[in-house]
């Protein structure tokens, strides 16, 4: 009976849509830190929200480890530590995460060649 009682509230108290929001690369590259004990380490991830964050809302992003970086209207980077990605995918504010990318500059004439402005 305590079996039962033990998986019955580990996976009613997980949310489906929790792990929906996290960009599968992403997941990839928490498994991996978790399996070499590294969820210390600090990620840049990138967020989209369903609404502008309110000083109340950065308040609580910052004290679970978050701190944004920089934003585009409701899109946001930031970086935390990888045991704080699920906390931040649960806020129900935020509608995806992934990993953040180096955007690759190109000189305006190597694009002139690929576009033929």
């Amino acid at each position: 009976m305590l079996l039962f009682t033990t998986v019955f509230i580990f996976f009613a108290c997980k949310d489906p849509g929790v792990e929906k929001k996290i960009d599968a690369n992403l997941r990839l590259q928490l498994t991996t830190l978790k399996q070499t004990s590294q969820l210390d380490q600090n990620i840049s991830v990138v967020f989209k929200t369903n609404e502008a964050l309110t000083d109340l809302h950065k308040t609580v992003l910052q004290k679970q480890g978050i701190n944004i970086t920089a934003n585009i209207g409701n899109i946001y980077t930031a970086k935390l530590p990888a045991s704080s990605l699920y906390d931040l995918a649960k806020m129900k504010f935020v509608e995806s995460i992934q990993g953040s990318r180096q955007v690759k500059i190109h000189p305006v004439d190597s694009l002139e060649k690929i576009h033929k402005f």
